[in-house]
């Protein structure tokens, strides 16, 4: 089992469980709290929080200091969301949801997708 999964399985939202395990294996230092609200779909079942944790990793790794920089993020960032809405159909947790989608499923293929681009 992944660790990416082990992390959801301790008790973190999707989200979260991206986010450490990034912080664990790649060094990085972003703060877990700051995917708290992101789980369950931002709490409301919208956009799945494996999604938008793999978007705060690439905002983190990639993302400007200053408003004068080149923004540099777009072009992975809907890769990873074309990617999962190819295979799924839709980003929203409440439709991976009805579709049988687990979230172990979702954060294993959404952290995929993030360590070979990052």
């Amino acid at each position: 089992m992944k660790k990416v999964v082990q992390f959801k399985r301790q008790g973190y939202n999707c989200a979260e469980s991206i986010i450490k395990t990034i912080d664990e294996e790649k060094g990085m230092n972003i703060p877990v709290c700051m995917a708290t609200p992101f789980g369950s779909g931002m709490s409301v079942g919208g956009t799945c929080g494996a999604i938008t944790g793999a978007l705060m990793v690439i905002g983190a790794a990639k993302g400007r200091k200053s408003g004068e920089e080149e923004i540099r993020t777009r072009k992975l960032s809907r890769e990873i969301i074309n990617q999962i809405k190819e295979k799924y159909g839709t980003t929203q947790c409440i439709e991976l949801k009805k579709k049988g989608v687990t979230c172990d499923e979702i954060i294993e293929f959404s952290y995929d997708i993030l360590d070979k681009n990052i």
